[in-house]
């Protein structure tokens, strides 16, 4: 239970066990995959360009339908 005391171990009982720690060693980025992101990243960027130019050429041709109308509209 929580109250009861550890057992010591005698270091030969663990000769036959295998894993333990991990000790990690400073962290190493492969340099392709830094430019890989780096090519993504200008990737989404301009998707997002694109995007946002044909929103608002949508935008521009909506506004322009709707003056023809009324103007249509006010010429009868």
């Amino acid at each position: 239970m929580i109250g009861d005391a550890f057992e010591t171990v005698e270091p030969g009982a663990l000769d036959a066990v295998t894993g333990g720690r991990i000790e990690h060693g400073p962290v190493q980025i492969d340099p392709a995959l830094i430019q890989g992101i780096g090519e993504l990243a200008k990737a989404v960027t301009a998707v997002g360009q694109n995007l946002a130019q044909a929103s608002q050429a949508n935008a521009q041709g909506a506004m322009q339908m709707m003056q023809q109308m009324m103007q249509a509209k006010g010429g009868r």
